[in-house]
């Protein structure tokens, strides 16, 4: 077997194995382009997780805080 017969056999395997996973073969700039969306939403799911939990933090303080608050106020 000729290098050349292994390198065409290795890219049909490639081409064949990512055409039944879902990608487009003919169009790499396009898989690309849905590789760096999926990139950003997950960023953005993080952020928003991050944030959500910077906030609930920040609320229970506060509860904290005013609880306390009022337990010196009305002694």
């Amino acid at each position: 077997m000729t290098e050349a017969e292994i390198r065409r056999i290795v890219a049909e395997t490639v081409d064949q194995t990512l055409t039944r996973l879902g990608v487009d073969t003919e169009d790499p700039l396009e898989f690309q382009r849905d590789l760096q969306h999926l990139r950003e939403w997950r960023k953005s799911v993080a952020t928003v997780k991050r944030q959500s939990l910077v906030t609930a933090v920040g609320v229970i303080t506060i509860g904290i805080l005013g609880l306390i608050w009022l337990a010196i106020k009305g002694s």
